[in-house]
């Protein structure tokens, strides 16, 4: 049988989207900035060393961010379209088997799901941030999830189609999913080198991960619910650092460079097929802030990799953002670039109420290329 694969690869992806890729609102509304333009509040989520961006003067004593959540979803490459168009192409079949055109067109819509992907993600997170002009720490604890589904199109399957004798199918549709939950805890301290302030930021953590690899075949005996609801997966625990730097070039320019999941870490798939990686992330980045405004960019120096045995999911972004503020509100903007084009390209906008400047109300989206993101976050400033 033919058809069940793709009723199957339909339900993995759907069965994925309540999840996608952790985002700050504030990060997310300035483009996914944050390497030199995070507060204090939320750098323990993105550069541990602007822990130290606080002044006793204007700030308040401690803060907590409670709950931090974002949620993405892309089907840049039209997958969904096409499993559409292939049961659309099979309905189409005469009882008798479907006339040449007819099997023409079923292997043509079987053919046109290679080199398409679907990918998904959720997150949340929580902060208490306790600075001081002496020495700054948080605590971060976060949950990522992300997904990413696609077709592993065998060519003997359209050919077999085209012939009319309707073969086994040796196609696959493949969910690979990673869940992470990290907790750490950020210290930052700022140090006089020659004439300048730097600051410096660690934040050792452990790591639970998860890995899913799903991949149905075409068999009707296959059990989809039982394969995603068994919790038949792998998991692990690790031990990883981030690091971080900053300083202030004049009074208006800051830089920042950050480097996250420094010690690494590799996660086999109970499939044995697929291989979940965490390499080390190294990223730059430069914000202007005078006034109302803040104007930041950042940029990936290397490319993330996420399953080592595909390259769809691969990213290396550079984001520009921009914030203009009043006493109690936030306005912000600003456009993200996947320079490996596996994502597409997204303009973000998002703004902040801060009310009394004690509550903290932030929300902000993105969209672009049948992509979409979205984030929220409550934080209370004592």
């Amino acid at each position: 049988m033919i058809k069940p694969l793709f009723i199957t690869c339909a339900a993995l992806f759907l069965t994925s989207m309540a999840t996608s890729q952790s985002y700050s609102p504030r990060e997310l509304g300035m483009g996914g900035t944050s390497v030199a333009s995070a507060d204090y509040l939320t750098a323990g989520f993105s550069n541990p060393a602007l822990l130290t961006n606080y002044s006793a003067d204007t700030d308040e004593d401690w803060g907590i961010v409670v709950p931090n959540v974002g949620l993405s979803l892309s089907d840049r490459n039209n997958l969904m379209d096409a499993i559409d168009e292939f049961n659309t192409a099979f309905d189409s079949l005469s009882g008798g088997g479907g006339t040449l055109v007819e099997l023409g067109n079923l292997a043509d819509s079987l053919n046109a799901l290679s080199d398409k992907h679907f990918s998904v993600g959720a997150g949340s997170g929580l902060t208490v941030a306790i600075p001081t002009d002496s020495f700054n720490a948080a605590l971060v604890i976060s949950t990522t999830v992300e997904a990413n589904g696609f077709m592993n199109v065998d060519p003997g399957d359209a050919a077999g189609i085209i012939d009319g004798t309707f073969p086994g199918l040796n196609s696959e549709a493949v969910l690979l999913a990673s869940f992470r939950t990290e907790i750490g805890l950020a210290m930052a301290k700022e140090f006089e080198i020659g004439e300048r302030t730097y600051s410096f930021g660690i934040t050792p953590k452990i790591q639970n991960v998860e890995v899913l690899d799903v991949v149905a075949a075409a068999d009707n005996s296959l059990d989809l619910d039982g394969e995603i609801d068994s919790g038949d997966r792998f998991a692990d625990d690790n031990f990883n650092i981030d690091i971080g730097a900053a300083t202030m070039i004049d009074d208006n320019v800051r830089l920042g460079m950050t480097a996250r999941n420094l010690m690494g870490g590799t996660f086999s798939g109970l499939s044995g097929l697929y291989n979940y990686e965490m390499t080390p992330a190294l990223s730059a980045g430069v914000a202007y802030a005078k006034g109302a405004i803040t104007l930041a960019a950042d940029l990936d120096l290397t490319s993330t990799t996420r399953f080592q045995e595909i390259t769809s999911d691969d990213s290396q972004f550079l984001r520009l953002g921009a914030e203009t503020s009043w006493k109690w509100a936030q306005l912000r903007a600003g456009y993200i670039i996947d320079l490996e084009d596996n994502y597409a390209n997204m303009a973000t906008a998002g703004f902040g109420f801060s009310p009394f400047g004690v509550m903290h109300l932030d929300f902000s989206g993105a969209v672009g290329e049948n992509s979409y993101a979205a984030a929220f976050a409550l934080s209370f400033t004592f």
